[in-house]
């Protein structure tokens, strides 16, 4: 599932240039989905600043690693027990 957010920022990605973003995204989204957080490629971790949209705890996952201003994708847990819901997308504050 996407939050309004995520979706809006997926769907920018959608444009010709940010083919390449988009490709990562892509891939992250297919990791947690077909092999789940656990993958070591995504270095999936808690994320302290940020609570998801009803108080969760938030995930946070690589879309890419030691590159400026890499990307991660947000998520939460829920809302059913085998669903994760993406909270956003974007570059590492």
């Amino acid at each position: 599932m996407f939050t309004d957010e995520a979706q809006r920022v997926l769907d920018e990605l959608g444009k010709p240039a940010h083919t390449v973003k988009l490709k990562k995204v892509r891939k992250t989204l297919r990791l947690l989905r077909d092999v789940g957080p656990g993958h070591p490629g995504l270095n999936s971790h808690m994320y302290q600043s940020l609570t998801g949209p009803n108080g969760e705890e938030v995930w946070e996952s690589y879309v890419e690693n030691k590159t400026p201003g890499a990307w991660r994708l947000w998520w939460v847990y829920g809302p059913g027990s085998d669903t994760l819901t993406i909270v956003t997308v974007g570059p590492h504050p």
